[in-house]
């Protein structure tokens, strides 16, 4: 997930803590005004003052290095660069440099650069599974401390709100949000001009939907898959269970069985070999990248694109025609899946992780920042944005929540979450899935050969 992810239009820290001036505290006037200047050997009272002042202490700086364009328009982004502006405002003596990477790629890239020489950011964005290899070097810090001292933050979060960021009984991560990977942002009045009344509920009808829509001139589904992570996260987390089922999924991550070449799941990638083959997809899938699939539904060029929850702000922002005229769904039941039809990928997924360098003499305040990125203010925040939050939000201004938000909310409360592959799944396997699906969605290799090339990666780590 960008970043997935989680993914997320911003006020940018950065420009504000580079033109922030900084507040040094300084010592009283220590001038004994009871001395006069004959009693002094004739000095000035000025003179002979012992004005002193304490040393400036030095401000803390913070790394926080994310996965967020700049000018990210997703709701998470937005919010989390709105409280760090309110943080520098009110910690003056706390810097937090901001570094931001908007190509998943070139983040992770650069990410695993830094573990290696032990050199990771203060804080730092990490999916689930690079924080378990990362916990294994020894590279990132354990947080049970940082949570363990405040109960009301550690309790705060909701129940399940940090399976996805422990390993090995410890926390590495702390969650922002509560997402679902795999959501359906489709055009109800291009669906309507297809012919479509409403949303598929089987695959037959989905691909019966796509040449309704191809025969309009309208591109199906706008896939943005350069940088891989988005059929992966975005589409295969969600699909591969519709045939599989999570139990599936649980026997591969505790090794107790199942196989990446076990017939179901070849189904979920044939499956979604088909919808391109099909012609469900834009041409350039793999030369374009998430926010390139959105421009394609904003022009009204494609009735439909897959993301996450995070999409949300950006739909909302979206030409008024567009944004007025789109609904949310998760993909269809398939026949004969072992799936439950209303589920979908999703969870915290990636988390804000501590580089372990310098943990421990900026502890206190990666504590304060990581605070405020996370806790009640900042979920309230976010919940009014109609975001799903970690933290318990015990009451917001409803009022503020966008249309779309209140139809996934309201869709969101019937599903279930399904384990998101990439917050699971080894980095190295990972990177053979998601390159092998971008030849898989130009038919430039099989179902079956991929799931033999993935399964041979899975089985060098047993």
């Amino acid at each position: 997930m960008k970043s997935r992810r989680w993914k997320t239009a911003g006020i940018s820290v950065a420009a504000l803590t580079l033109g922030m001036s900084l507040i040094a505290g300084c010592g009283g006037n220590n001038t004994d005004n009871s001395s006069s200047p004959a009693a002094n050997g004739g000095q000035s009272e000025a003179g002979n003052s012992s004005e002193s002042k304490a040393p400036a202490k030095e401000p803390v700086k913070i790394k926080f290095m994310n996965l967020w364009a700049k000018d990210s328009t997703e709701n998470v982004a937005v919010t989390v660069r709105a409280q760090l502006a309110k943080f520098q405002q009110e910690n003056p003596d706390i810097i937090v440099e901001e570094e931001s990477i908007g190509d998943q790629n070139a983040y992770y890239t650069k990410l695993k650069t830094l573990a290696a020489s032990n050199d990771l950011p203060d804080i730092f964005i990490s999916k689930g599974s690079e924080l378990a290899m990362f916990s294994q070097n020894e590279t990132t810090a354990s947080l049970d401390d940082l949570l363990n001292a405040d109960p009301a933050w550690k309790d705060g979060f909701l129940p399940t709100a940090f399976n996805d960021l422990s390993s090995g009984g410890h926390t590495y991560g702390i969650p922002f949000s509560m997402l679902a990977t795999s959501v359906v942002y489709y055009n109800k009045q291009l669906f309507a001009d297809a012919g479509i009344a409403s949303f598929p509920k089987t695959w037959a009808e989905l691909q019966d939907a796509v040449d309704k829509l191809k025969a309009k001139g309208v591109t199906p589904i706008a896939l943005g898959n350069k940088e891989q992570w988005v059929a992966e996260s975005c589409i295969l987390s969600a699909l591969g269970d519709r045939f599989t089922g999570t139990d599936w999924f649980n026997s591969i991550i505790n090794k107790s069985g199942a196989k990446f070449t076990d017939p179901d799941f070849v189904k979920g990638l044939a499956a979604l070999q088909d919808l391109a083959k099909q012609g469900a997809f834009n041409a350039d899938l793999n030369s374009i990248n998430n926010d390139q699939q959105k421009t394609l539904y904003f022009n009204g060029k494609a009735a439909m694109f897959m993301e996450g929850s995070w999409a949300i702000g950006a739909v909302a922002s979206a030409p008024k025609e567009v944004a007025d005229n789109t609904e949310v769904a998760v993909l269809p039941a398939v026949e004969g899946g072992k799936g439950n039809a209303l589920a979908t990928s999703g969870g915290a997924g990636s988390g804000y992780a501590v580089g372990i360098k310098g943990f421990e003499d900026k502890k206190d305040a990666i504590a304060k920042v990581l605070k405020a990125i996370s806790g009640e203010d900042f979920a309230k925040s976010l919940a009014e944005k109609g975001e799903p939050v970690a933290f318990k939000v015990a009451d917001y201004d409803k009022s503020k929540v966008s249309p779309l938000a209140v139809k996934y909310a309201e869709l969101s409360s019937q599903l279930q979450f399904t384990p998101i592959y990439d917050s699971y799944l080894s980095p190295a396997l990972i990177s053979v899935l998601n390159a092998d699906l971008q030849a898989l969605l130009i038919n430039a290799i099989s179902p079956d050969d991929l799931a033999k090339k993935v399964q041979a990666e899975y089985e060098k780590a047993s």
